[in-house]
C-alpha cells in the first residue's frame, strides 16, 4: 500500500510540474494568457473543449446549459464568448484548479505574503548597476503588468506552404543555359582579337597574326595584353614563385 501511495504521489507531482512549466501549442494564444502556469492542465483541456461550443452557444445560456460552470467551476461556452478577443481572467476559475502543490500554504489567503521577497528584491536592486537595474525592472514589469506585452500576432496570416503565385517574366521562363565563365572569356578574347586584326589590316598591308586564347588574360591590364605570350597557372601552395621559374626553364612545376 505504501508503494502504491508513493507512486500516485509522484504522478500527481509530475502533473503539477507539467501544469506550471509546460505550455502546449494549443494554449499559446491570448485567450489562455492569464491562466498559464496558474491553473491545472486538466482544467485548461476542459476549457479548450468547451471553447469549441462557443460558435453554437454564443452568449445564450439556454443553448449553453452552463454545465461546465455548475459541475467543474470552469467558464462555460456562454462565458467564454465574452473573452474571444481577450484573456480569460483567473478569477473565473474555481480555486480548486489553482492548487498545483501539496503545500497547504495557498489555502489561506492570510498566510500568503510577499513581504520578505519584496525586501530581498529591493536590496538586490540597490546593489546592481544601471544595466542590471533596467533588466530587473523589465522583469518586474512583466509580472506586475502582464497585459503590457510588446509581442502581438501578425495582422494577416502568413502562408508558409506552396510557392508564391507571382507572374514570371519571359527571361525567367526561358530554359536557356547560362554560359559558363570560360565561355564569357573566350567570347571576350575573340572580340578583342577581331578588333586588333581590323586595326592591323587598316594600318598595314601584312596579314594579321592570329593570337591564341590565353586563359585569365582579362585579369591583366589591357596595355600589356600584346606583350603576354602565355599564362600558366601554377599551384598556390606557398611555393608558386619556385614553380613559376621551373616552368619557364622547361623542367615542370613539380621540380621546384
Amino acid at each position: 500500500m505504501n508503494n502504491m501511495m508513493t507512486l500516485q504521489h509522484t504522478q500527481i507531482k509530475a502533473t503539477f510540474e507539467t501544469s506550471m512549466h509546460v505550455v502546449g501549442h494549443v494554449f499559446k494564444v491570448t485567450l489562455y494568457k492569464k491562466l498559464l502556469g496558474m491553473v491545472s492542465r486538466y482544467a485548461l483541456n476542459e476549457i479548450a473543449t468547451e471553447f469549441e461550443c462557443v460558435p453554437y452557444a454564443g452568449k445564450n445560456p439556454s443553448r449553453c446549459g452552463c454545465v461546465m460552470r455548475s459541475t467543474h467551476g470552469l467558464p462555460c461556452a456562454c462565458e467564454l464568448y465574452k473573452y474571444i478577443v481577450s484573456s480569460i481572467p483567473l478569477e473565473t476559475i474555481h480555486i480548486f484548479w489553482w492548487r498545483l502543490s501539496f503545500s497547504d500554504q495557498g489555502l489561506c489567503e492570510t498566510q500568503v505574503t510577499i513581504t520578505e521577497e519584496m525586501e530581498t528584491i529591493s536590496k538586490r536592486f540597490e546593489q546592481l548597476n544601471v544595466c542590471g537595474k533596467v533588466h530587473l525592472k523589465s522583469k518586474l514589469l512583466e509580472i506586475a503588468y502582464p497585459d503590457m506585452n510588446f509581442m502581438c500576432p501578425p495582422p494577416e496570416k502568413v502562408k508558409t506552404k506552396g510557392a508564391p503565385n507571382k507572374p514570371l517574366t519571359k527571361q525567367q521562363k526561358s530554359t536557356k543555359r547560362d554560359p559558363s565563365y570560360w565561355e564569357y572569356i573566350d567570347a571576350l578574347h575573340s572580340m578583342q582579337n577581331s578588333n586588333s586584326s581590323v586595326k592591323r589590316s587598316a594600318s598595314s598591308s601584312d596579314e594579321p597574326i592570329q593570337r591564341q586564347n590565353i586563359p585569365m588574360l582579362d585579369q591583366f591590364h589591357l596595355c600589356i595584353h600584346d606583350s603576354i605570350e602565355n599564362i600558366i597557372d601554377v599551384k598556390a601552395d606557398g611555393n608558386c614563385g619556385y614553380r613559376t621559374i621551373d616552368v619557364l626553364l622547361g623542367m615542370g612545376e613539380e621540380s621546384w
